[in-house]
């Protein structure tokens, strides 16, 4: 039946490695096509194939949630059911008219196996606040998802006549509807429904089973199911949220930089980037948050701002290393030897001993004619690593 029961007291999770980041990133884009295809068959009044690519939509976890907004949902784990019983018990007593902790209550009491009691409390809720959508909305979905039917339609057509734009109520409603043979009802509520939320992909499957329902049922149907097209507003919200997870881990960048180019659309960077910015308006004098924007932009091929993004952190932290040595790359790359040259030398002043560091500032002395520190650099690569091949290679050349 609709709407699984969600479970209150969330907790932070560890973050995504990069190959969960990337299979979630093809995933989510996979799932998105499916939908807009979904959507382009149902229009067409090809119900099998529209039910096969709204399946396979949900397969891959199609969500109808912005992308930023479904990354940090991803961060976000779940906590116990009975102890979540409990705390909202507490709230309930503590704040009787809050109908969020009502509900909360009610659901972590189902979660808990409690069935009974879950609906009971909802019926006093609801009893206590009659005006209130989402009660009856709540109580309507247990109430069905233990086959009372009749009366749950009668929840959800309440929480319709007080607030119209409910989609999860038109949905259940719709079921409700297809549970008593109503197949020209369930199409007409969720029509509606796709049209608030056309990313949806369980909607979309449920108006194409509807609408081959009724013709099977020989009458006339004729779906007109809308094409999802950018929130800007989930957008703004997804990534505030994913930015105070970046905010409190700045290194979860990595994970998306580790994603060879080519493999995911330019967007998830742009929109990374956009969250990198938007945590920077809280701590402007966040160095390692000013470094991983840099590397977003030189990502972008936005070299002369990331070049200025990592001259920020520097000039924040002097002795921050992953900035000296990504700026002494991308003077090397912009051909600005000298300012390479500089950087990689206080990156190693800063503690940045290691032997690719070296083996760098070593090609910028050759290239500067600086023979003996080349070698110097050399060397000093080869006794932090004895195997590093490109080292000998260099060193060798040197010599001859």
């Amino acid at each position: 039946m609709p709407k699984a029961i969600a479970q209150p007291n969330k907790t932070r999770s560890s973050m995504l490695s990069p190959a969960e980041l990337m299979e979630l990133l093809k995933s989510q884009y996979q799932a998105a096509d499916q939908v807009r295809r979904g959507v382009c068959l149902l229009n067409a009044g090809r119900y099998d194939e529209a039910t096969a690519a709204f399946s396979k939509a949900r397969q891959l976890g199609s969500t109808d949630r912005s992308l930023p907004s479904y990354i940090a949902g991803c961060l976000v784990g779940q906590g116990r059911v009975d102890e979540a019983a409990l705390q909202w018990a507490r709230r309930v007593e503590e704040a009787p008219s809050d109908s969020v902790s009502r509900i909360r209550h009610a659901q972590s009491l189902w979660a808990a196996g409690k069935a009974g009691l879950a609906i009971e409390s909802l019926r006093r809720a609801v009893r206590d606040d009659p005006e209130c959508a989402e009660l009856h909305f709540q109580l309507g979905t247990m109430l069905a998802a233990t086959e009372r039917f009749d009366e749950a339609e009668l929840r959800f057509t309440q929480a319709l006549t007080i607030d119209h734009e409910q989609a999860e109520s038109l949905i259940s409603l719709a079921l409700c509807c297809g549970a008593r043979g109503a197949a020209s009802e369930a199409v007409t509520y969720l029509q509606r429904a796709q049209a608030r939320r056309p990313h949806d992909a369980r909607i979309g499957l449920l108006l194409a089973e509807a609408a081959k329902a009724m013709q099977q049922q020989g009458l006339a149907v004729r779906v007109r199911a809308n094409i999802a097209e950018v929130d800007e507003s989930e957008d703004r919200r997804g990534i505030e949220e994913l930015s105070r997870l970046i905010e409190a881990d700045p290194d979860f960048v990595d994970a998306f930089l580790s994603i060879p180019a080519g493999e995911v659309d330019e967007r998830v960077f742009a929109m990374l980037l956009s969250t990198l910015e938007v945590a920077l308006e809280r701590q402007p004098e966040h160095a390692e948050l000013h470094f991983h924007c840099g590397r977003i932009l030189d990502r972008l091929g936005r070299r002369d701002d990331a070049i200025g993004a990592n001259e920020r952190a520097v000039e924040i932290d002097p002795t921050f290393t992953r900035a000296l040595i990504e700026l002494g790359k991308l003077y090397r790359e912009t051909d600005r030897t000298e300012d390479a040259t500089t950087r990689f030398e206080q990156a190693i002043v800063a503690g940045a001993e290691f032997a690719d560091v070296y083996y760098l500032l070593g090609n910028l002395y050759r290239d500067q004619g600086q023979v003996g520190r080349a070698r110097s650099a050399y060397r000093r690569a080869l006794a932090i690593n004895n195997r590093y091949e490109a080292a000998q290679q260099a060193l060798a050349a040197l010599s001859v």
